[in-house]
């Protein structure tokens, strides 16, 4: 049923592109920023025929003479169908544009919301040679940087003269990167077209920020069975709309067999955007992340196979009210299978970040008002600082950006993290693999401001899984007081002080991507198809 009436929706589009001719614009798909100002959206935009009545002149043979008569004629007017929404509604939603029609001079859009074709709106509509950008950035000083930061991390959009997001990397800078080996101000302008903003960036002016010590004697913990590489048993299925829950149950290392159960919470949208165009303006549900907060789930999101794992990665940060979402039915989101009033209350519940930087985007956390990322790369060999980003739930922007270190004494036992769980607006808890000793370490990162101090909180004896480090996801779960990691099938449950105090296997053949925990909840989201799924731990 849902594919006839996609079928069908292109099939009507096509006939309104040829009757309509030369009046649709085509363009590249773009995305669109929707500005502060309200304008309606509309389901129709066309030259429609009206009929109207003129007095003129008739010749009556009865009469002999020629007489003023009424006369019926047709012309055509141009025409707005019925209005949908208000462009303010999908303020935090994905637009999305390739084609719009000229009236009065003015341009109004065809526009996809969250990738469901939607109407016409006037391009007053969005923010139009907008450069929209970080305020502020603070830096660590490190001495051995061998990155430095990127510019561009600091953009969260740039639009043209139509409110079409543009490549940030076409963008003019006076500066690509700047180091963080010598302290200072700098100030950092871009500039396209119209838009231009400007970036204070600073250099702290401590070198040791960030030292410490790792000598905690680590807890009991080992070295267990072996889990498997995506590529060898992950479970890919398809995209077809999911209609049952999923039941996982978890055998402990104790050789109790349903010692742990995971149960389906909800299915994620396969697509927000029409699954065509640029990794820019796609917006997959591809998850790498997940944190919970309250009822504030959000997921760290990308489009393309192993975009993730590139240097610099970019992505979505995607925000649920856990209390308002169904179980299946937003799978439905980019298509026209529900009613439009249905479907408008459901993206109203969701919010989607621009394209921004992520990194990997595992280590996603939260709190009431602000998302955080550690922005790393899950590859990086050389020595770099730990990319901390502060999005504010909002306006899904980018509020502030640091980086700050953590070395075990000398700078040169850098300590860089790839997977870490948010306490508060000033704590964070990281993970990070000492494979040279065979340990896990947890440290615990405090920001007093816009310095850093970091202290090793406990650590765990042994690798855990035998044949891989790819940890698949971090939490730290205050009401237990404990630490959760999970690898692909396995979760493991370390004590505050860094003992085993459990593991669970589940035998699920999915890519586990991400964890996270609040109060006594578990939330674990698995991929292929976007799926996020729950478990109430106690032993």
């Amino acid at each position: 049923m849902i594919k006839k009436s996609i079928k069908c929706l292109a099939f009507v589009c096509l006939l309104g592109l040829f009757f309509q001719g030369k009046s649709v614009q085509a363009e590249a798909l773009t995305t669109k920023v929707i500005g502060n100002k309200n304008y309606g959206i509309y389901a129709s935009l066309g030259k429609v025929p009206v009929k109207y009545q003129v007095r003129q002149k008739v010749y009556s043979k009865k009469k002999k003479r020629y007489v003023l008569k009424k006369v019926t004629k047709t012309k055509l007017v141009w025409k707005f169908g019925q209005k949908l929404a208000n462009s303010r509604e999908f303020k935090l939603t994905h637009i999305q544009s390739q084609s719009y029609k000229r009236y009065q001079g003015k341009r109004y859009y065809f526009i996809y919301v969250d990738g469901r074709a939607i109407g016409y709106v006037n391009e007053k509509a969005f923010a139009r040679s907008k450069a929209n950008v970080v305020k502020e950035v603070s830096l660590v000083n490190n001495p051995k940087d061998t990155k430095g930061f990127d510019v561009r991390d600091a953009v969260n959009y740039i639009t043209d003269s139509h409110g079409s997001v543009i490549d940030k990397y076409q963008v003019k800078t006076n500066a690509d990167r700047i180091s963080e080996k010598k302290p200072g101000t700098y100030w950092v302008t871009f500039k396209y077209g119209k838009a231009h903003a400007k970036v204070k960036v600073t250099v702290r002016n401590n070198p040791k920020e960030g030292m410490s010590a790792a000598k905690l004697k680590p807890g009991q913990g080992g070295t267990f069975a072996q889990t498997w590489y995506p590529q060898q048993l992950a479970y890919r299925g398809n995209y077809k709309a999911q209609v049952f829950p999923h039941t996982y149950w978890g055998s402990d290392n104790k050789g109790q067999k349903k010692a742990a159960k995971l149960t389906t919470k909800f299915y994620e949208p396969n697509s927000f955007s029409l699954l065509a165009g640029s990794v820019e303006t796609n917006v997959r549900t591809n998850v790498q992340g997940l944190d919970v907060y309250g009822q504030d789930m959000v997921t760290t999101n990308f489009y393309g196979v192993g975009k993730a794992s590139k240097d610099g990665a970019n992505g979505r940060v995607i925000l649920y009210r856990l209390n308002r979402v169904p179980t299946y039915a937003l799978q439905y989101i980019p298509t026209p299978a529900l009613t439009l009033s249905v479907w408008k209350n459901y993206v109203k519940q969701i919010r989607i970040s621009p394209w921004i930087k992520l990194g990997h985007g595992q280590s996603v956390g939260s709190t009431g008002r602000y998302i955080y990322e550690l922005a790393n790369w899950n590859r990086a060999k050389k020595l770099r600082s730990n990319e901390l980003m502060q999005i504010d739930k909002k306006t899904m922007l980018v509020k502030k950006i640091w980086t700050f270190k953590v070395s075990n004494g000398p700078i040169k036992n850098n300590r860089y993290f790839l997977n870490a769980d948010v306490i508060d607006d000033n704590t964070i808890l990281a993970l990070f693999h000492n494979k040279s000793k065979g340990r896990y370490e947890f440290w615990r990162i405090k920001r007093n401001g816009y310095t850093f101090s970091a202290k090793e909180a406990a650590a765990v004896d042994g690798d855990l899984i035998s044949n891989s480090s790819q940890v698949q996801g971090f939490t730290y779960n205050v009401a237990h007081k404990c630490y959760y990691i999970s690898f692909n099938d396995f979760l493991f449950k370390i004590s505050a002080k860094g003992n085993l105090v459990n593991y669970y296997r589940f035998h699920a053949n999915r890519e586990v991507e991400g964890l996270a925990s609040y109060k006594s909840k578990i939330y674990v989201a698995m991929n292929h198809r976007a799926e996020v799924l729950d478990s109430t731990m106690y032993k």
